[in-house]
């Protein structure tokens, strides 16, 4: 099955701006605000880069959790509580992200869901934990998020560990790499898969030459390319976000370098192949599953082309699955929108089904049953499922 990745189309009429935040305040569905039978609205914050490079990203996540919000609403609400959204650009930067934790703990919010990247998540959960509000996040990956000993804190993803993993094993059992070279964007999310890729590479039995990080805003990175190709690696591997994995492949062919390149989820979107042409294609990329790669996501994915046009990321259907447990945990704690009691709720999830799979999380809020596979990018920039380690039936 192919799996594209098709921009967002960044419809976002409702916006105020206001200083450094774009805010919307929405009630989802036709009751007045405050219906369903006067009890008291389910208030969550969403908080994501909804403009600037991974915009593509945060528009479809929060497309995505405005349907499931309408289609709770229309069912009722929650235990009653029809579900409004608060809703913050992080714009990806770590100083607006936690602004964004301080407006939703000041407007009171039941729960959050956020945040798309972990630089912002890990800062933004302590600020949530201080004050008691439940958060669950939908694209945040990295480890320490859960190792802070939060209990407000639960995760619908996977984490990097998963993830370099399955890129490790990939490279080393499917393309019979023995050597690699590591590569981060410095940032919080590319250094831990590069981290966990390394580990596990090294484990299986392989040489890792060189790890090195570079900015995640450089443009020029012949450099750290030219000490690269002088090592031979059989792969290289990437972790990190569009455009430096675009820019960083592109620059490598244009050396010579011809070793397979391998990175993860915050590459996989439309910006690589716009950023780096057909250098990228062959490139293999480690994610969650795209929710068109997914039996239990078709109702979904239908139901969102037909509401906005276009087909949603990677990450919508896990910030769909995070509103819903959400829900699911209101439901399951007496109906109140109290935040301790969501986050007891949210503490029983096990064995959720939701449309990314089965969700059960663990006595440190992560999700214990996470997917990932390797996709490969196309002629014309699609990316096809060659890897699905889950069933251990590989097409390398």
């Amino acid at each position: 099955m192919v799996g594209f990745r098709v921009p967002g189309s960044g419809r976002l009429a409702a916006l105020a701006v206001s200083g450094a935040l774009a805010l919307v305040v929405a009630g989802c569905g036709a009751a007045p605000s405050g219906g369903g039978g006067g009890k008291a609205p389910l208030v969550i914050g969403f908080a994501s880069p909804l403009t600037g490079a991974e915009a593509t990203y945060g528009v479809s996540d929060l497309h995505a959790i405005q349907m499931a919000a309408a289609q709770v609403n229309a069912a009722g609400g929650a235990a009653g509580h029809r579900i409004k959204l608060i809703t913050c650009d992080t714009k990806a930067d770590p100083a607006t992200g936690v602004s964004c934790a301080h407006l939703f703990v000041s407007q009171n919010v039941n729960a959050v869901i956020g945040f798309f990247n972990s630089t912002i998540s890990i800062p933004g959960s302590a600020i949530l934990h201080a004050a008691g509000i439940p958060m669950v996040t939908g694209a945040s990956t990295n480890p320490k998020l859960t190792e802070q000993g939060f209990k407000n804190v639960f995760r619908v993803c996977g984490t990097d560990n998963f993830q370099g993993l399955v890129e490790a094993e990939y490279a080393y059992n499917v393309l019979h790499a023995r050597t690699a070279v590591a590569i981060n964007d410095e940032e919080t999310y590319g250094e831990g898969v590069s981290q966990y890729f390394a580990q596990n590479f090294k484990r299986l039995g392989g040489r890792i030459l060189s790890t090195q990080g570079v900015s995640a805003t450089a443009t020029d990175f012949s450099s750290v390319l030219t000490q690269i190709k002088g090592l031979h690696p059989a792969v290289i591997q990437f972790g990190g976000f569009n455009p430096a994995a675009g820019l960083l492949v592109k620059q490598a062919r244009g050396l010579g370098i011809t070793a397979p390149f391998i990175s993860d989820d915050g590459t996989i979107g439309p910006l690589f192949f716009q950023t780096g042409g057909s250098a990228t294609v062959g490139s293999y990329l480690s994610s969650e599953p795209a929710p068109q790669d997914l039996p239990t996501s078709r109702a979904f994915v239908s139901a969102y082309v037909h509401r906005y046009g276009n087909q949603p990321t990677e990450f919508a259907g896990y910030n769909y699955d995070a509103l819903n447990v959400i829900a699911q945990a209101v439901r399951a704690d007496g109906g109140s929108v109290g935040p301790a009691a969501i986050i007891r709720g949210l503490s029983g999830i096990h064995s959720y089904h939701g449309i990314t799979g089965v969700i059960n999380f663990d006595s440190v809020g992560n999700n214990v049953t996470p997917q990932y596979l390797i996709y490969q990018v196309q002629p014309g920039g699609g990316n096809k499922v060659v890897w699905n380690p889950n069933a251990k039936a590989a097409t390398g």
